[in-house]
């Protein structure tokens, strides 16, 4: 997205930033299942990321994002920018399928 807002760390690969955006819309009912989900995806993929990467206290100080309100969020994004082109990969494409389904 491109809107006059810094770069985002995600906004590199315009499939994933797309799919980010439809996430930070979704319905409330499919959010908690999706983000679920992703979090898995993580931890399957990379579990070491989470733990390497993601400071609890940043989430106080840092709190602005629209992911920065709920630490699952908060732990999955944070630790998804430092994955490798792979791994991002596979999240736009989890995101792309599940974000569908809430569509129908």
């Amino acid at each position: 997205m491109t809107d006059g807002r810094a770069q985002r760390w995600y906004d590199k690969d315009k499939k994933l930033a797309r799919q980010l955006d439809a996430l930070y819309r979704i319905h409330p009912k499919y959010e908690y299942p999706v983000i679920r989900g992703l979090l898995e995806l993580v931890k399957e993929s990379d579990p070491a990321i989470l733990e390497k990467f993601v400071i609890p206290s940043d989430i106080e100080r840092w709190c602005r994002r629209w992911y920065d309100k709920d630490p699952t969020y908060w732990i999955v994004l944070n630790g998804l920018k430092h994955a490798d082109e792979g791994l991002l990969r596979r999240v736009a494409e989890y995101l792309e399928e599940q974000l569908a389904q809430g569509d129908e």
